[in-house]
């Protein structure tokens, strides 16, 4: 089951932001989680899915889904994910 979202401030990223972080056994924001998912993002929000790996196993493709008006990306090898919101 999904942990609550973490509220906070936007993660600035090429042009959009994504907001409330949550990342596999921890229910607070991660910074170096963050700084993990940083290329994942980018990627994602510059409409390239295709061309991301998972930060920790390397693994292709990730699962991108919607989920309660979010994203969650996620590695279904190492079982690894961030959700949040990709915001203008």
């Amino acid at each position: 089951m999904f942990s609550s979202l973490m509220r906070g401030a936007p993660f600035p990223m090429m042009g959009a932001a994504f907001e409330g972080v949550e990342t596999k056994g921890s229910s607070q924001v991660d910074e170096e989680a963050l700084i993990a998912w940083q290329d994942v993002l980018d990627m994602v929000a510059a409409g390239r899915p295709g061309e991301v790996s998972c930060p920790y196993c390397n693994h292709r493709p990730l699962t991108i889904e919607e989920v309660e008006h979010s994203t969650r990306i996620s590695c279904p090898k190492c079982k690894k994910f961030i959700q949040g919101r990709f915001q203008p």
